[in-house]
């Protein structure tokens, strides 16, 4: 196997991790985060910190990794339209994501000073960065399908 196809591999793979990672963690923060439980809101807010260090940065660095690889062996690649777009839409993605993440500390540094079991409900902030949450996560999602479509299609632009 050639350089090139060791990259492209591992950038597949890392995509994969990326967008399962990104819809798990958003799916389990949703579900624990509508339950309103404080208990359950701060157990799911450390988790979804955690699982984004742990397995989101983990597979961007790899991405972003895998992506200097293949150009490094082919910076023919440069040339091409699709390419480009798909490194715009990459780069508007992490500017969402970055929030995310920030947003994420904010809702888990809110939960932690919270007792009881009285959670968005009891406070409006918590329930704006989760609005905000969803959110930016709902712009991204489609931005990371496209990315998808472009990389495998690779369509003539």
């Amino acid at each position: 196997m050639n350089a090139y196809l060791m990259f492209k591999a591992l950038h597949v793979l890392s995509a994969i991790i990326v967008f399962g990672t990104g819809i798990g963690i958003a799916w389990y923060a949703m579900r624990g985060w509508r339950t309103g439980d404080t208990h359950i809101m701060r157990w799911i807010s450390a988790e979804t910190v955690a699982a984004d260090w742990i397995f989101t940065t983990a597979a961007i660095l790899l991405l972003l990794g895998s992506a200097s690889g293949m150009l490094y062996s082919n910076p023919a690649l440069l040339g091409f339209t699709w390419l480009r777009l798909s490194a715009i839409l990459t780069l508007l993605v992490f500017c969402l994501w970055v929030p995310v993440v920030y947003i994420q500390y904010g809702i888990r540094r809110r939960l932690r000073n919270r007792s009881g079991h009285a959670g968005q409900e009891g406070d409006p902030g918590i329930r704006r960065l989760v609005h905000y949450w969803y959110l930016l996560g709902a712009l991204a999602l489609p931005l990371m399908i496209a990315i998808v479509f472009l990389m495998v299609t690779k369509p003539a632009l």
